[in-house]
């Protein structure tokens, strides 16, 4: 019972202690809103407002002014007042421990609140933008009325560098004026947002005037000094030209030079139309067109000089080139009587021959048109560039031709040497193979000793021909040394093979009487040296028995046999 009655008197404490907590976090909440709505009330409404008014507000400005003003005694007359109430009886509710009441209403006080301080900020900074636009626009204006009396000073002072445009930009400098007047009379009247909007507009047109103002004298003294002064220079430099009999082609300076004064003199004049864009687009074409004349009348200039100073060079390289020509097409003929010229050396230089033909006869038509006085230098200049480069390109195929028909007499005296070396190669073998007084050959080395024989007797009627075709012979020493090296190979395997059959056979005596199987492959042996002249095979069959009862017999007799071949096949 007294455990119970303990646990009551805590929980009551507990529940007082809790209630006691939860009324201060309330009262500290409505304290804090009572603070700030205190703090919105003492806002320095009086003096921001004052400081509006004395702009003289009028127009727009006023309206403006009146709508944050309304706005402003709304919230005190309603707002202030409906604050303050809910705030007595959230604390009323608070300390009568209606907590729920109080919840509640600092929840819709703390919205109200900030909804409230929200609209105040923007009718502070509404009546602050009064104020600011007008101090702004002061400022403004006073910078564009600088602005302003400096182009009209300008214009005033340098309307020399003007030209036609002077009396343009005077129209825009007096519509200017008229807008400061009207910038000045709402601005006296109190209307400062649509003084703002007349200074937004007098600034843009400044900007345009200030860059018109840039760029038209650059323009002008295009139109009015440079152009005229470089046509001048370029009249008299072609009547210098002209009088040299200078030709021009594809162009009429004259007329060219006329219709450049008609539009330098029209885009002149419509300066007054301040059309920039128009009018630095035609100066561009017509400084274009002034270095084309340029650029034409010196190009004339330089190629002239070039044909002067080129004009020896070339004939004497064109006179060196038919020469070269003609040498080369008699030593053809010479050598077409001797070879056969299998790659159409003749019709090559017969081209060659028809394209010098050409690069004279342009040298000499555009020689005419100098001495006559009607050459375009330009045009014979390239026509001089044209012909070194196709005469150094024919003077570079009439030498290549040359050296080729040149290796002819070579190739023949080469094969001339190549033959005396395949006859006397062949008698060599033939004296070798004598020497070694064999039974005889076998028929597919004697057939084989034939071709051979017959290709080198072939290559030697070739090379006697009244008309040699080398690329025939050079064939022909293609396949007969070929030949040749393999015929002395199968001879020297040949006479290995039959002196080392003889060796064996001696060898294998020693052991005639007491092996049948020597005494077999002996006889064998023998057939095919003395009856079939298979020298290599009876080498094979003898030395194999050999081998079987003598291991390493073939060895020693083979050693024995290479150390005294060269005596054995000396001459």
């Amino acid at each position: 019972m007294e455990l119970i009655l303990i646990g009551i008197i805590i929980l009551a404490l507990v529940l007082y202690v809790g209630v006691i907590i939860y009324q201060r976090h309330n009262s500290k909440q409505i304290d804090a809103l009572q603070e700030q709505e205190q703090k919105m009330s003492k806002l320095p409404f009086k003096k921001t407002m004052s400081a509006a008014r004395q702009q003289g507000l009028a127009g727009q400005s006023q309206e403006e002014y009146a709508k944050w003003q309304t706005h402003l005694q709304e919230i005190q007359k309603n707002g202030f007042a409906g604050l303050e109430r809910k705030l007595l009886l959230a604390e009323t509710s608070n300390n009568r421990y209606r907590f729920f009441a109080a919840t509640k209403l600092v929840n819709e006080l703390t919205k109200q609140i900030a909804t409230t301080q929200q609209a105040l900020d923007e009718i502070m900074a509404g009546f602050k933008q009064i104020q600011a636009d007008a101090e702004a626009n002061q400022t403004q204006a006073k910078s564009l009325r600088e602005l302003y009396q400096k182009l009209r000073k300008q214009l005033l002072t340098k309307s020399f560098s003007y030209g036609a445009a002077a009396d343009g930009l005077e129209e825009k400098l007096s519509y200017l004026e008229t807008s400061f007047d009207k910038y000045n009379r709402f601005t006296k009247s109190g209307d400062h947002v649509e003084s703002k909007s007349i200074l937004a507009q007098l600034d843009k047109d400044l900007t345009e005037l200030n860059d018109l103002m840039k760029r038209i004298p650059p323009r002008f003294k295009e139109l009015n000094n440079e152009f005229p002064e470089q046509l001048e220079e370029l009249r008299q430099g072609y009547q210098r030209l002209a009088d040299k009999a200078y030709q021009f082609y594809g162009i009429d300076i004259p007329s060219e030079l006329t219709d450049l004064d008609q539009r330098i003199n029209k885009t002149r004049k419509s300066l007054k139309e301040l059309d920039l864009t128009a009018i630095e687009a035609a100066d561009q074409d017509i400084a274009r067109r002034i270095d084309h004349l340029y650029d034409v009348m010196e190009a004339e200039i330089k190629a002239h000089q070039e044909v002067e100073s080129r004009h020896d060079e070339l004939q004497a390289f064109i006179n060196h080139a038919q020469k070269q020509n003609r040498e080369l097409q008699t030593e053809l003929d010479h050598l077409d009587q001797s070879y056969s010229l299998n790659n159409n050396e003749i019709g090559q230089a017969h081209d060659l021959k028809q394209q010098l033909d050409e690069v004279r006869s342009t040298f000499e038509n555009d020689m005419q048109e100098v001495a006559s006085q009607t050459a375009v230098y330009s045009m014979v200049a390239e026509n001089y560039s044209t012909a070194f480069a196709a005469l150094t390109e024919i003077e570079k195929k009439q030498k290549a031709l040359n050296d080729s028909v040149q290796g002819l007499r070579r190739g023949e005296e080469e094969a001339q040497r190549s033959l005396q070396s395949f006859e006397f190669e062949i008698r060599n073998i033939k004296r070798q193979v004598e020497k070694i007084n064999l039974p005889g050959l076998s028929r597919p080395y004697l057939d084989f000793f034939f071709v051979v024989s017959d290709e080198i007797t072939k290559l030697d009627q070739e090379l006697n021909q009244v008309k040699i075709d080398l690329d025939v012979i050079t064939k022909a020493l293609i396949t007969t040394q070929e030949d040749l090296n393999k015929l002395k190979e199968e001879t020297n395997d040949m006479i290995d093979s039959a002196l080392l059959t003889e060796q064996l056979l001696q060898y294998a005596n020693r052991y005639r009487h007491s092996h049948a199987d020597v005494a077999q492959a002996s006889d064998e042996a023998l057939r095919l040296f003395n009856s079939e002249h298979d020298y290599k095979q009876a080498a094979e069959n003898i030395a194999t028995v050999l081998e079987q009862v003598e291991p390493g017999s073939y060895k020693k007799v083979e050693e024995s046999y290479y150390k005294t071949k060269d005596q054995e096949l000396k001459v």
